[in-house]
């Protein structure tokens, strides 16, 4: 380390400590800025998380049956009803030609046997609804989880309607094939879910088997409508491309909440992006008065030998001290109000029915270390831009205090 450079070192740290209120002041600026950044963006991610979470339990927009089909249309949510016809493979393959940004989530509903009933713990042989989805391309099934085993839903698998009994991990035995038992449904509303058992297609379809296996006996189509488009328009494409059915649905207000709340991440990061540049703003301008304050005493550094890059290094190396320092104290203080703050939303939120979850640690420092580098280097960056006019001057003129 060279002897200049020290002494730019001690004289950044004079400098600094030297105007105590004026250093006071910007730092705490600079760390309120930071800290409420880092809360902001904390709990809105989790918020975010929580409304993700409550939006995917809005279900299916419409729903595609054969013709003629029994629909039930006065249920919180739509689903199949077990009564209903198999669609034809010919529509299943027209379907999937036109999946893409359309999410649709095929499914068959069946009534089982009292047979089967009995092995599944009922009290006596009634109708016990069976369901079988793709849990790749599920949408109306698995969102309503209220506690499952923490893995994929796979085959050899089911999971139990929220009223039916039984422990995760335990294993059920139903005329003569075994499933372990992968999770256990919240309350929908619907009383064949809540009553039901929910295998993946392919082992209803050992289970139960259907009078058309090449369609896994497939008897509805629960359809979501894409970013951006209408129900009707999205109703009307599957009309023309889809024959002999029936589009029941169309609950256009669930379906204006589900794609608000998928354009919130974009909002966020388009108002973070102007808080920032606002940010940037505003300590170009106050660097810009104490460069013009300090005009005197930078001409005379200039009049007594140093260079511009040495007068340009010692501003700048200021503004990162006082920003980094300033944003360091703001984060530690924001990472320990954050947990009190997210337990009282957290109890409030949940006294609605809504998950407020807490992103782990490793996130959150990663958050805090690009935050730190980002706001110092902001500081840098403003004591840059304001120093490049002064630097311009004669230092005769600087030390003179004369434009």
């Amino acid at each position: 380390m060279s002897r200049r450079f020290r002494a730019q070192l001690r004289l950044i740290a004079s400098n600094v400590t030297r105007r105590s209120l004026r250093t006071g002041l910007l730092a705490g600026a600079v760390g309120l800025a930071t800290g409420l950044s880092f809360l902001t963006v904390v709990l809105l991610g989790s918020l975010q998380q929580s409304l993700e979470g409550s939006f995917s339990r809005l279900g299916a927009d419409l729903l595609v049956v054969r013709q003629g089909a029994t629909v039930n249309l006065t249920q919180a949510l739509l689903a199949v009803e077990p009564e209903a016809p198999p669609l034809s493979s010919a529509i299943l393959e027209r379907a999937a030609a036109i999946e893409g940004p359309i999410r649709i989530n095929p499914q068959r509903a069946v009534r089982g046997s009292g047979r089967l009933a009995l092995e599944a713990g009922l009290p006596s042989p009634t109708d016990l609804p069976l369901y079988g989805i793709d849990p790749q391309r599920d949408s109306t099934v698995i969102p309503w989880l209220e506690s499952s085993r923490g893995i994929d839903f796979q085959d050899g698998q089911v999971i139990l309607g929220s009223r039916r009994r039984g422990r995760l991990g335990d294993r059920l035995s139903l005329l003569g094939q075994t499933f372990r038992i992968h999770g256990r449904l919240a309350s929908t509303g619907i009383p064949s879910h809540e009553q039901g058992l929910f295998f993946t297609l392919d082992d209803l379809e050992r289970l139960v088997p259907s009078d058309s296996p090449a369609t896994l006996g497939v008897n509805g189509l629960l359809v979501q409508a894409p970013q951006g488009m209408a129900i009707e328009q999205l109703r009307f494409s599957l009309l023309a491309r889809l024959e002999d059915v029936q589009v029941v649905g169309g609950r256009t207000l669930f379906a204006m909440v589900r794609q608000a709340g998928a354009s919130m991440a974009t909002l966020l990061v388009l108002l973070s992006a102007i808080l920032l540049l606002c940010f940037a703003l505003l300590l170009t301008l106050m660097y810009a008065g104490i460069a013009s304050e300090r005009r005197r005493e930078l001409g005379l550094l200039l009049s007594l030998g140093a260079l511009p890059s040495e007068v340009l290094g010692l501003m700048v190396g200021e503004a990162s001290l006082v920003c980094g320092g300033g944003g360091g104290l703001g984060l530690v203080v924001a990472a320990l109000v954050g947990p009190p703050v997210h337990a009282l939303l957290g109890d409030r939120l949940a006294a609605s029915g809504m998950a407020f979850p807490w992103p782990a640690l490793a996130p959150q420092a990663e958050l805090a270390a690009g935050l730190w580098l980002l706001v110092t280097g902001i500081g840098a960056l403003a004591a840059a831009l304001a120093m490049l006019p002064v630097l311009r001057l004669d230092a005769l003129v600087l030390v003179q205090g004369d434009d």
